[in-house]
């Protein structure tokens, strides 16, 4: 019995953002990468380039939907914090310690490690791939580095965890530190507009501007729910980074395999 595949709409495709850089190689679009800060739409073309690819090669090992969704974002919030280090050879890439024959490759590898990971169980898991992509995420988080350490707790315990601000309140002052709920609610505030300003302006025109297709710029203010969607559960953390260590077992021959694997499942 052929097992049926789905995939996950990946609507960044059609934005007039993103339409001329599918285009590029892989090496393009991760120099710029690279070398624009302030750009996030090159990070999206690859995301829309490998997504199919890196979802099927998921969700063909028997995972839940659930959790196939769950991989899905931790594999792109650890290639997202990975990028920086990719380096162009002319026998593939490399990365750190860790060499592969393309940037293809290299994402299934990653792919492959993260499908050995036990997983959280399914109830611990609220994350919503529809309410959140994987490029959102991982712009959003890295935008939090640049509110004050108060700000950050604010903002993710309250957003993320769903704490009100009397819990924050309460376990700040077990921790020593006294705040009144409106010096709270302010850093609530202040939070959620700095971090808008934080992204990158193609990231707020590709996800958090109606019309997504049509690349026109919009006053919208974000609402919080589009900040900061459901999310990930994993024993009360976020995400952990991808190690950028070599995994044991796992090479190229390996990943060939996955990836015929994956070309005969999509030819079936």
């Amino acid at each position: 019995m052929v097992k049926v595949l789905s995939f996950p709409r990946i609507a960044e495709r059609q934005h007039p953002l993103i339409q001329p850089l599918l285009t590029w190689s892989d090496e393009e679009l991760v120099q710029h990468f690279q070398k624009e800060r302030d750009r996030g739409c090159y990070f999206v073309a690859l995301y829309c380039r490998y997504g199919p690819l890196v979802y099927s090669v998921l969700q063909h090992h028997g995972r839940s939907p659930v959790q196939v969704d769950y991989l899905f974002a931790k594999v792109w919030h650890g290639l997202f914090f990975s990028l920086d280090l990719v380096e162009f050879t002319p026998e593939g890439v490399k990365v750190g310690d860790e060499e592969a024959h393309s940037l293809r490759n290299w994402i299934v590898n990653r792919t492959a490690t993260l499908i050995q990971e036990e997983l959280p169980g399914i109830e611990h898991i609220t994350y919503v791939l529809q309410d959140a992509p994987p490029p959102l995420w991982c712009y959003l988080e890295a935008s939090l580095a640049y509110l004050s350490p108060l700000g950050r707790l604010v903002l993710v315990t309250t957003q993320t965890f769903h704490w009100s601000l009397e819990r924050v309140r309460a376990y700040l002052e077990v921790q020593g530190e006294t705040y009144t709920l409106e010096e709270l609610n302010q850093h609530l505030e202040d939070g959620l507009a700095r971090i808008v300003d934080y992204l990158p302006s193609d990231i707020c025109q590709i996800y958090l501007m109606p019309g997504l297709n049509s690349g026109e710029p919009s006053a919208t203010q974000p609402t919080l729910e589009e900040l900061f969607p459901n999310s990930v559960e994993e024993t009360g953390s976020h995400f952990n980074s991808t190690s950028t260590e070599d995994v044991t077992g796992t090479t190229d021959g390996s990943i060939d395999n996955l990836l015929a694997e994956w070309e005969r499942i999509l030819s079936s």
